[in-house]
């Protein structure tokens, strides 16, 4: 039996976690139930045990795993002088017991910088939402003030000569416009002299008085984008501003309490190191439940809260993910964030999530269980996602479809529907950040929102059907069913049948105007994957909002057989042909479009006229030499449009991800036992178990044929 690898703190009588306490304490009385008090000393005398090391390359700069031992040859153990392995990232450092495998996967990394930005601008919108709310309640006080204060005989609205100048002033409906708010300002501004019509009023945070609060300009934000903005920060002022849209917003810094900030759950926080980044990286936050089932990630937890000095905002929970949610469904009790991040799918805890969100709250949704959702179980993911996937080329863009088909629908249960503000194919997950809203009659313009997904088995060819549609006819509004199907039951293109998937998510999936929020909020000194995010945004950015799916250029020339043309080419024959054309990220040969598949088969064919493909040894059943045969009805020109570069490549930026390092992709299922050596052993001696045939079970039925099973029933 393997003696474990015992840490400094075990021998030495130091603080240790329980846990592992508890599992060392289990381990030696069962070794010394087997053996009596001499064996054993002899044993731990002769024994030297090989510690395994656990640490990670990072992908890039900033994440170190960092691990200290010492061998006694006198002792024969390798003992950890350094009880803890860190792992830096960001700001934050998160220590894990060193006996354990560090569950750290540096190339998810991405994934954490885009949600510290996500949650900046979040925060910063939701202060700003906020105070539009108080400042739309003071002005109805103030106008039912004074409709109070006038005679019973007086007019609903008071004549000038009733009332005094200065409440001519104060009398603001409820909805003003540009010059009541401009009035208003200049009510508010202590010295026409001192402070300019454009220029807005900074006050710092120590004073507790009204007199001393933000005015109805002021706006709170984050981080200053560039060093302009950096300029206009007040210094007796510990928060941060920046100029938004013309107008001033103060937030206090990361690491202070924000009383009227938002809350955030954190539904499977494992070490607790996503908590504990936006605790140091996120302002205007009132507290973050960073919550795990496991007992051993909540030790940890406490141990890395206490450690980065974040006790104030970050507070552990163990509990189950979904029954916390369930907790807080009464709106008083709401989060307004909720960040998902689970181990494969997130599908058993999405139905508390949509219950526990405030209204116009986020949730933040990891999926990295890609091969169910691209296709390799369709029956798999129709029980978890409620849609059928479907193998394409467009798969992850499919898999995006259909996650945020499946957060829908749970809204929909309770009268709530989703806005997606960012959807991200990255690696081997997909990331989506959606908003959540309450309103029944937005409900019923989901069906409209969600398609089938009819493709070609020959040519790939994609067709969508959304279940509904809405026809409006001036104040009328109807529901209909749609009618179809909307192909024949062989492809028009090629003669070949169809399959059919989803219903997957057929509306916009991203939010141009929260991108352009989330792309001037990022500060390269804050994000070690800074030029990756800017990229990636981007390209989010100039993908077409209104046409799902794409076509991949490889693909179209492999089914014609034909080499194929350049990028920028194909691109400049769509664009000359009158239809717009984007990259997508989940593709780097990627053509999202708006032109019918007839004209993009089009420009396969004019290409094939340049190039003739072989055609000889193309069989009659192959849907390229049938989509060949076709006649052409488009006018075809390859010469280079102005527009065929996209500017994300103009500009050189980081659009995919840099080849990383080895073993890079998803990691096997955290292991919380000490003893993992163990665990390879049992594995090795189960292979095969259940195909190995004892001596003693020779008297036995083998398995028999199918001929044998037949011939004993007839007999």
């Amino acid at each position: 039996m393997k003696v474990p690898f015992i840490p400094e703190h075990i021998l030495g009588g130091g603080i240790f976690p329980l846990y592992i306490k508890q599992n060392i304490t289990k381990k030696i009385t069962q070794f010394l139930r087997t053996t009596n008090t001499r064996s054993l000393v002899h044993y731990l005398a002769s024994i030297k045990i090989v510690r395994k090391m656990a640490a990670q390359n990072a992908t890039e700069g900033k994440s170190s795993v960092v691990s200290e031992t010492e061998a006694t040859e006198e002792l024969g153990f390798v003992i950890d002088k350094r009880p803890f392995t860190s792992v830096k990232e960001g700001k934050a450092e998160v220590l894990f017991p060193s006996s354990h495998d560090v569950f750290y996967n540096p190339v998810q990394e991405f994934n954490r910088d885009l949600s510290v930005a996500v949650l900046r601008v979040f925060a910063a919108e939701y202060k700003k939402l906020e105070r539009e709310k108080k400042k739309q309640a003071k002005l109805k006080e103030r106008t039912l003030a004074l409709r109070s204060s006038v005679s019973e005989t007086a007019l609903e609205i008071p004549n000038v000569s009733n009332v005094s100048s200065n409440d001519q002033e104060r009398a603001v409906p409820e909805a003003p416009n540009e010059s009541n708010a401009s009035s208003n300002d200049k009510e508010r501004a202590p010295n026409k002299s001192n402070a300019s019509s454009n220029d807005k009023k900074i006050t710092t945070l120590d004073a507790p008085d009204a007199s001393n609060s933000c005015s109805n300009n002021e706006i709170i934000a984050l981080e200053a984008p560039n060093a302009s903005n950096s300029s206009i920060i007040d210094k007796e002022m510990p928060g941060k501003e920046v100029v938004c849209e013309g107008e001033k917003i103060l937030v206090l810094p990361p690491g202070i309490k924000d009383e009227e900030g938002i809350r955030i759950l954190e539904g499977l926080a494992a070490s607790g190191l996503r908590s504990i980044r936006y605790a140091k990286e996120v302002g205007g936050v009132k507290e973050i439940i960073a919550n795990d089932i496991s007992s051993q990630a909540l030790e940890c937890m406490r141990h890395n809260i206490e450690h980065n000095k974040v006790a104030e905002l970050v507070y552990p929970s163990h509990s189950d993910a979904s029954m916390v949610m369930y907790q807080h469904r009464d709106p008083s009790k709401r989060f307004h964030a909720i960040d998902l991040d689970p181990y494969g799918s997130p599908h058993m805890f999405l139905d508390g999530a949509v219950q526990c969100v405030t209204d116009g709250g986020i949730l933040l949704v990891t999926c990295t269980d890609m091969a169910v959702l691209c296709g390799n179980s369709p029956e798999t993911c129709y029980t978890k996602y409620g849609a059928l996937s479907i193998k394409s080329k467009a798969c992850h863009e499919i898999a995006l479809r259909i996650v945020l088909q499946c957060i829908e629908s749970h809204a929909n249960r309770y009268g709530r529907h989703i806005v997606p503000l960012l959807s991200m194919s990255a690696d081997f997950y997909v990331r989506v950040v959606v908003k959540v809203f309450t309103s029944k009659v937005r409900c019923k313009e989901t069906f409209s929102k969600v398609s089938w997904l009819y493709q070609c088995v020959g040519c790939e060819t994609a067709t969508l059907q959304p279940l509904g549609r809405i026809v409006i006819n001036g104040k009328s509004v109807k529901y209909q069913l749609s009618s179809g199907p909307p192909i024949t039951e062989a492809c028009f293109h090629c003669g070949h049948r169809h399959l059919v998937a989803g219903p997957i998510w057929s509306a916009p999936i991203h939010d141009r105007e929260f991108l352009k929020s989330l792309k001037e909020s990022l500060v390269e000194d804050d994000f070690t994957t800074f030029r990756r995010l800017f990229g990636t945004l981007t390209m989010m950015e100039e993908e077409l909002p209104d046409v799902p799916l794409f076509y991949v250029l490889d693909k179209l020339s492999n089914v014609a057989g034909i080499n194929p043309c350049k990028m920028v080419q194909f691109r400049s024959a769509l664009l000359n042909a009158g239809y717009r054309v984007s990259m997508s990220h989940a593709g780097q040969v990627s053509i999202k479009t708006d032109a019918p598949a007839q004209v993009v088969w089009d420009v396969v064919r004019a290409w094939e006229k340049l190039h003739p493909a072989n055609r000889a040894k193309m069989t009659d059943d192959r849907p390229g030499k049938r989509i060949l045969e076709k006649e052409i009805k488009t006018k075809i020109s390859f010469e280079l449009h102005s527009d065929a570069n996209p500017e994300s490549k103009k500009r050189e930026l980081l659009r995919f991800q840099i080849k990383p390092e080895k073993y890079w992709g998803p990691k096997a299922r955290a292991k919380t036992s000490l003893f993992s050596s163990d665990q390879e052993e049992k594995r090795s001696r189960n292979q095969g178990k259940k195909r190995k045939c004892h001596s003693d079970d020779n008297h036995l039925l083998n398995k028999m044929s199918k001929d044998e099973v037949n011939h004993q029933i007839k007999e």
